[in-house]
């Protein structure tokens, strides 16, 4: 039979007098022997079509393994990760059924068992990534996410220690439908196209990609966006039209850009002021109502959608919270206090009183643009006619 071989794609040619360097012998022996139970193998440079990055193919007894290579630096945020969501691309456009995926370490210069790391390894592994070496390289075997819930609730949990490492969201919404909000430029678009194709493998619901618009970029990579499309996913692209048509349609906006925005500002959805975590009704509460916004005749359209999708001119409240609020039944005041209308009944209030589990806003949503909504909201309300809420 013959021995197994490899194709190294272009970055690699390009670089072909480094190319012992990089992927030396040992490797590539390591790889083979891993997959095929064989050391001897062939190899060939390829320098046609996609510049894929770190990407090798092992072709044996009609298998084809994707091999993609970790980088060397730890670098920025996503770039020791950057050529795998390419690979993987790949992996899916692959019309051989007898075909694998495989992530490989080279020896890393830098701490990889961050929680960011681990969360995106675990990504890797749910999408049927199989890691050849894993155990010369971390301390604790990976584990895939077996829930979309898991997904979002390790997610939050990585917001919290470090807000810079979160690009993109997952939520559900009222319909049941799951959506993810992505950015589309730089390292953040590879995030992106993993969670979509690690979390198509382990939910039953519906799927719905928002596309975040950064700069002038407002698409994912043509090849990546038709494998998600290809998986049943709908690609929904946020731009000043989709958003212009939303503001101009609905008073109670829910732009794919406000979603996003207060997904970055407040985190994963939950009711502020009851603690309910059920994604499904939780909504975003505009601050300065949109009807008021579009009554704001001094404003272009441009700068009303601006108002109208800022993180700082929302909160996420339960459907109840959310009603409340919109009918003024609640009023919150500039420190962030919670208080209700008085003259209402006393059962009523009782129990207003008996779901409210925060009658006061963290400290860190109270940013002056907030505060600055609060103040365009509360000049046409009479502060005196509402209570404090005491809450046990």
């Amino acid at each position: 039979m013959p021995a197994p071989h490899f194709i190294i794609k272009n970055k690699f040619q390009k670089r072909r007098e480094r190319y012992e360097d990089i992927l030396t012998r040992d490797i590539l022996r390591d790889v083979c022997e891993r997959l095929t139970g064989r050391r001897d193998y062939t190899v060939t440079f390829d320098n046609t079509g996609y510049n894929i990055g770190r990407l090798a193919t092992l072709t044996y007894n009609g298998a084809v393994s994707y091999v993609s290579f970790s980088e060397y630096e730890i670098g920025s945020r996503n770039s020791f990760f950057q050529s795998f969501p390419s690979a993987l691309v790949k992996y899916h456009q692959e019309t051989n059924p007898n075909k694998s995926i495989h992530f490989y370490f080279l020896q890393p210069d830098g701490n990889i068992e961050t929680a960011y790391f681990k969360f995106m390894y675990r990504l890797m592994k749910t999408a049927g990534t199989n890691f050849l070496n894993e155990g010369d390289h971390l301390t604790t075997a990976i584990q895939p996410f077996n829930s979309v819930s898991d997904v979002i609730a390790q997610r939050d949990l990585n917001r919290g220690r470090n807000r810079g490492n979160v690009s993109s969201y997952v939520t559900i919404d009222e319909n049941n439908t799951l959506q993810i909000y992505g950015k589309t430029y730089g390292a953040n678009k590879y995030e992106t196209v993993l969670l979509c194709l690690a979390i198509h493998k382990i939910t039953r619901y519906s799927m719905e990609l928002y596309e975040i618009q950064e700069g002038d970029l407002r698409k994912l990579p043509a090849d990546a966006r038709d494998v998600i499309v290809s998986l049943g996913i709908h690609v929904i692209t946020s731009d000043l039209v989709l958003e212009k048509r939303e503001f101009e349609a609905n008073d109670s906006l829910r732009s794919p850009t406000y979603i996003y925005n207060l997904l970055e500002k407040l985190g994963e959805k939950k009711c502020l002021l009851c603690d309910c975590e059920i994604p499904q009704i939780i909504q975003g509460a505009h601050i300065w109502p949109v009807a008021s916004i579009k009554k704001a005749n001094n404003l272009s359209i441009e700068t009303k959608i601006q108002h109208a999708t800022a993180g700082d001119n929302g909160l996420w409240l339960c459907n109840n919270h959310h009603k409340l609020f919109d009918i003024n039944m609640l009023y919150i005041t500039h420190d962030g206090r919670l208080k209700y209308k008085n003259g209402i009944e006393q059962a009523h209030g009782a129990y207003l009183r008996s779901f409210i589990r925060n009658n006061r806003l963290p400290h860190e949503i109270l940013t002056p643009a907030f505060i600055g909504y609060l103040h365009k909201r509360n000049r046409l309300l009479n502060e005196g006619e509402y209570d404090d809420v005491e809450i046990d």
